[in-house]
């Protein structure tokens, strides 16, 4: 009879011991974004990893008294030690929720900006790199698509090159420096009118906006255009308002 009981024993402890290890805690993620992320689901008494589904259902073997953890990089981390209510229940509800990072408080400038630029420019201090300082060579200026289009057309193998003499009695390098010629205008047009914004034009200078580039293009004319803009902001106000009087006067705008 003794041994008898002491076999009873030895089956029920195998038993149990291989219930506990069949066991799975099983459960649903609930979190914002959850069917595009994947939670890395750890059982770290036992060191074994899952992960969850698209829909945030998962499972993971574990047995009374582990401890899992959720963690995620956008999500807080969140652990739990599975009871044996757990391990009996189907779906086990997770919520994580996002991880919010908050920066440092960043000072961008200590300058006390007026809005007038006469004012502020005083205020600003500037600082241009020469690559000369440190004895580096200055870099060589970016060709324009036109510009390389007339390198192209105007090198070759030889002395004399075939293609150049070919686009030139063609009148193809003749259209090549025209647009050359264009892309420069517009380069240095956009480089103006966008000097100051559409309202400066627009109520300081009374010039309907859709006239902007054109009175652009009209003080262009001017030799010092291209010096002012350059490098005196300040100066290039006033040119521009002396010119918005002379654009009126040939547009016929004056009463």
């Amino acid at each position: 009879m003794g041994v008898n009981l002491q076999k009873y024993f030895f089956l029920f402890i195998l038993f149990n011991s291989m219930v506990c290890l069949g066991q799975e805690f099983r459960g649903i993620i609930y979190a914002d974004s959850i069917e595009t992320t994947q939670v890395n689901i750890v059982n770290l008494t036992q060191e074994i990893g899952s992960t969850n589904l698209v829909d945030g259902r998962f499972k993971i073997e574990a047995k009374e008294g582990d401890k899992i953890i959720f963690s995620s990089v956008q999500y807080q981390p969140y652990q739990v030690t599975v009871t044996q209510k757990m391990l009996r229940n189907e779906v086990n509800k997770i919520f994580l929720f996002l991880e919010i990072n908050q920066l440092n408080e960043v000072n961008i400038s200590s300058i006390d900006l007026t809005g007038d630029l006469n004012k502020d420019s005083g205020k600003m201090e500037t600082f241009v790199f020469d690559p000369r300082s440190v004895g580096l060579p200055l870099p060589a200026p970016k060709l324009t698509t036109a510009q390389r289009r007339i390198h192209t057309a105007t090198t070759g193998a030889g002395l004399v090159s075939v293609d150049h003499i070919i686009n030139l009695i063609s009148g193809r390098l003749a259209m090549l420096y025209r647009q050359r010629d264009y892309e420069i205008e517009q380069r240095w047009l956009q480089k103006g009118l966008h000097q100051f914004p559409p309202s400066f034009y627009s109520k300081e200078l009374e010039i309907p906006e859709e006239y902007h580039e054109d009175f652009i293009l009209f003080t262009m004319k001017d030799k010092s255009y291209k010096t002012l803009v350059e490098n005196d902001k300040l100066a290039l106000v006033e040119f521009f308002r002396a010119e918005a009087n002379a654009y009126k006067k040939f547009k016929n705008w004056e009463d």
